[in-house]
């Protein structure tokens, strides 16, 4: 039969998971840090807190703050 294609013996491909960050200014200091997508989703829920892949709790700034320096450890 035409159209008809069997994949075995073909390996499985295995997917890694991407760990995306978010560029977020802290308001406080002006210094920009490093959010992972789940950490800003846990930030916007209620007496949420926003946790930089650098540990620190920043409270983010207006998206057109640019910020003035970016932290080393992040």
């Amino acid at each position: 039969m035409a159209g008809r294609h069997r994949l075995k013996g073909r390996s499985v491909v295995q997917r890694t998971t991407r760990y995306r960050a978010i560029e977020v200014v802290d308001a406080r200091t002006l210094t920009a840090h490093f959010l992972t997508l789940d950490a800003l989703a846990a930030g916007r829920l209620p007496k949420g807190r926003y946790i930089t892949l650098c540990g620190q709790d920043v409270l983010p700034a207006s998206l057109a703050e640019p910020g003035r320096a970016a932290r080393e450890p992040c």
